[in-house]
């Protein structure tokens, strides 16, 4: 399974990027789960969202950029489900834990206003956090998607199937994972 979180504050109002989500929706065995649909008040069921994320092999982060920061919820999610003791670091007995260890971490994003969000040394230490995240936890980062912002249809289809791709990738990485893949 690929767990794809949303995170988009104002969804109903971003149409094509309802294209883009409508183009993987039916995607065999991804579980999309619409985060401010799911927890408008930012009250998060973190034993289910781990229950959630310990039976996928990937993990997609899907949000808008905006001034190289995702939106608070997603942070929030991250800062309450991605918790040390449980994702990485040590549990109250001491032992190592890595629950989620193994599994493919996947951004993909766009820039909301700004181009030089763009420009891929820019790119790089604006997901630095992110990608130590997935490292802690024993991740398998991926290099993440950075779309231009959607502006039109043609931008949103073109973008629809390079997120296609990226899911075909991750749907390959995890089948050469494990040969009992479904």
């Amino acid at each position: 399974m690929i767990s794809l979180l949303y995170a988009h504050p104002y969804a109903h109002h971003a149409r094509l990027e309802q294209m883009m989500l409508n183009a993987v929706q039916h995607w065999p065995g991804l579980e999309l789960r619409e985060l401010y649909q799911l927890y408008p008040d930012f009250y998060i069921n973190v034993a289910l969202e781990r229950k959630m994320l310990q039976s996928s092999a990937a993990i997609v982060l899907h949000y808008p950029m905006q001034c190289g920061l995702p939106p608070a919820l997603l942070v929030q999610y991250l800062h309450k489900v991605f918790q040390y003791g449980w994702a990485y670091g040590t549990n109250d007995a001491g032992d190592a834990v890595m629950s989620l260890q193994g599994k493919s971490f996947w951004l993909v994003t766009h820039a909301v206003a700004s181009h030089h969000e763009l420009d891929p040394c820019y790119q790089q230490s604006m997901f630095t956090p992110l990608r130590q995240l997935a490292l802690s936890c024993g991740m398998r980062w991926q290099q993440p998607l950075m779309l231009p912002e959607l502006t039109d249809a043609t931008v949103a289809t073109q973008a629809a199937e390079l997120f296609r791709h990226g899911l075909e990738q991750l749907t390959l990485t995890k089948d050469d994972r494990d040969p009992h893949a479904s």
